[in-house]
């Protein structure tokens, strides 16, 4: 297996590891804050923003790793 494959499928890795870490630290901070001072409105497109970029980094990261 050449080297930039083994390279982009540790860097693949990484991400992903990062990218479950960051969506565990997330479900517990929201599960331990229960008072939120951001409105219903802010606090929705804040979310929809974090999911959607935390969607992505699921898809590139497996694609990293699967497609090289």
């Amino acid at each position: 297996m050449p080297l930039s494959i083994m390279l982009a499928k540790l860097v693949g890795a990484g991400l992903l590891g990062w990218t479950v870490y960051s969506i565990v630290k997330h479900l517990r901070e929201r599960a331990r804050n229960k008072s939120n001072e951001q409105s219903i409105t802010e606090s929705a497109l804040n979310n929809l923003l974090l999911y959607l970029w935390l969607a992505f980094m699921l898809v590139f990261s497996t694609g990293m790793i699967l497609n090289n």
